[in-house]
């Protein structure tokens, strides 16, 4: 067994982009969650991936599997099948890798809509009830921490965080920026991260970071989190770009180029590493080697 109290430095990459690499078809409104009951056996490879690539932390494919998507998309009767399921597979891969490794569900506030289409959400009380039965179901199926991905507002950011830590597990919140001339900015608004991170009850988080934020961005996003959160922060940035339902896999960082990028986060104090859409298992294993040859510490301390 892991140590518990030691932390992962190594995240996995893009499971939604793998899956579509492989052929797997993306929902024209839930994206990725479907495939976790139409292609288990592609999202177990995919997991499975990265796993002998050398990451230490891997997600659950539920990114997408809220109710506010699935509903839409039909699939609302399957809501608690798909986000109970992408964790057990999740665990099947570990298991059959033999490899330690931390657990995570995750959820979501995204509409894939382009700009948060806050229409689709719930509000109040119902929004933290809805999630924190999602994050229950993860947890029960084995998800050892909850991540909170892709968070671009305020209020449904902090709704979510209190949904999410209802299920007795550690909550990462994890923010989508882009930097401008400006500042930097909650991705597709024009709130600053700096007011979201002094407005979000975040002391109750484990780990604040910076995810799904071009990698050319998110040392801007840094330089801003970092000042104001003194506890573990983690990163994974994007390559590429979004045409609902695909990933456009267009000026895509080279593994080489991605493994010395990651170092440079780390480097810098971030605690945790790796990669959202568009980084592949490869750019996870040229990382994961660049850190070994350099004999890097690969779980940070408590």
């Amino acid at each position: 067994m892991k140590d518990k109290e030691r932390f992962p430095r190594i995240i996995d990459g893009g499971t939604g982009t793998e899956l579509e690499r492989l052929g797997v078809p993306m929902n024209g409104v839930a994206w990725s969650a479907e495939a976790v009951a139409s292609h288990p056996e592609t999202l177990l490879q995919v997991h499975q991936s990265f796993l002998k690539a050398g990451a230490q932390l891997l997600i659950a494919n539920t990114f997408a599997a809220s109710l506010h998507n699935l509903e839409p998309a039909g699939l609302a009767a399957e809501y608690e099948r798909i986000n109970r399921d992408a964790v057990c597979i999740l665990k099947k891969a570990v298991a059959s890798e033999k490899k330690e490794a931390w657990i995570a569900g995750a959820l979501s506030t995204t509409t894939f809509t382009g700009a948060l289409d806050t229409s689709r959400l719930p509000r109040g009380d119902a929004a933290v009830s809805r999630y924190a039965k999602q994050a229950e179901i993860q947890a029960e199926a084995g998800a050892e921490l909850i991540i909170l991905e892709m968070m671009r507002d305020i209020d449904h950011t902090a709704l979510a965080l209190e949904g999410a830590l209802r299920a007795g597990r550690p909550v990462w919140v994890g923010f989508s920026c882009a930097a401008a001339k400006d500042g930097v900015f909650l991705l597709d608004t024009d709130i600053p991260l700096r007011r979201a991170l002094a407005e979000i009850p975040l002391q109750t988080a484990q780990a604040v970071g910076i995810m799904h934020t071009l990698i050319e961005h998110t040392p801007a996003a840094l330089d801003v989190l970092q000042p104001a959160w003194s506890g573990k922060t983690f990163a994974y940035p994007h390559a590429g770009r979004f045409r609902m339902p695909h990933w456009i896999f267009q000026d895509v960082i080279s593994p080489e180029a991605f493994a010395l990028e990651g170092k440079a986060l780390l480097d810098r104090g971030v605690d945790a590493v790796g990669g959202c859409c568009g980084i592949s298992p490869a750019h996870i294993r040229a990382f994961h080697d660049l850190l070994v040859d350099g004999a890097c510490n690969l779980t940070g301390g408590d």
